[in-house]
């Protein structure tokens, strides 16, 4: 006959409630903290109350300084414009005092010029040449030669008669002069005035052909010897 055997197994029911105990041990310890923490900061001179009036009061200065400096941001801004309308005011100012300047040379010149007619300051009376001005065209080669005549100290009478013009320059490496036919004109410039008068003509100057002086030959009608006027060339730029 068999004889069984039967062991009995007994399973400690304390060890499943071990994780759960030092949970629960755990969270009590941690209100407990808390609640010591809470009331040891009025011990320790703080103030719920106080924190959140202080944070408000913060808050407040917060607002106050954004406020503050978006205001610098406005007044820096006006005072960027102010500069600008003063920069643009001096520039215009500074325009107009050199319009001023241009106006009152170009009244000086005026007033030299008329002064020339009715006195002049090298003495000589009657027929002359009193400026040349050579400027340039939009075609090459060509120029506009403008000659102011003037008749000094002589007013009582119209003055007729003409202007001949020659070019002295070098043309292939030796002197050369070109007439008025030469420069594409066929016939002298003519002219009549009482006090002053602007003869004006266009000359075609040859390429192989450098100017550098300009030989002005007036020839009144009548008996009087011409006057003649030299003048270097010189083209004026725009």
């Amino acid at each position: 006959m068999t004889l069984e055997t039967r062991k009995l197994v007994v399973r400690p029911q304390g060890l499943r409630r071990g994780p759960l105990l030092w949970a629960a041990v755990g969270l009590a310890a941690a209100v407990l903290l808390w609640v010591a923490f809470e009331f040891g900061r009025p011990r320790g001179g703080y103030s719920v109350a106080g924190g959140y009036a202080e944070r408000r009061q913060l808050t407040g200065e917060v607002e106050t300084l954004t406020a503050r400096v978006r205001e610098l941001e406005a007044q820096l801004a006006t005072v960027e414009i102010a500069k600008r309308v003063d920069r643009e005011a001096y520039a215009q100012v500074e325009k107009s005092l050199a319009d001023l300047q241009q106006q009152l040379g170009e009244q000086s010149q005026e007033l030299a010029f008329y002064r020339g007619i009715v006195s002049p300051a090298d003495g000589t009376v009657g027929l002359r040449v009193q400026r040349l001005l050579v400027q340039p065209t939009a075609e090459p080669g060509r120029y506009r030669l403008r000659i102011v005549l003037i008749q000094a100290a002589r007013q009582d009478a119209i003055v007729t008669g003409t202007v001949a013009i020659t070019l002295d320059g070098q043309r292939g490496g030796s002197a050369a002069s070109l007439d008025l036919e030469a420069l594409g004109r066929e016939r002298p410039l003519p002219y009549s005035f009482r006090y002053f008068e602007e003869v004006e003509t266009e000359v075609q100057v040859p390429a192989d052909f450098a100017p550098a002086r300009v030989q002005i030959e007036v020839r009144p009608r009548g008996a009087e010897a011409p006057v003649r006027a030299s003048y270097a060339w010189q083209v004026e730029t725009a």
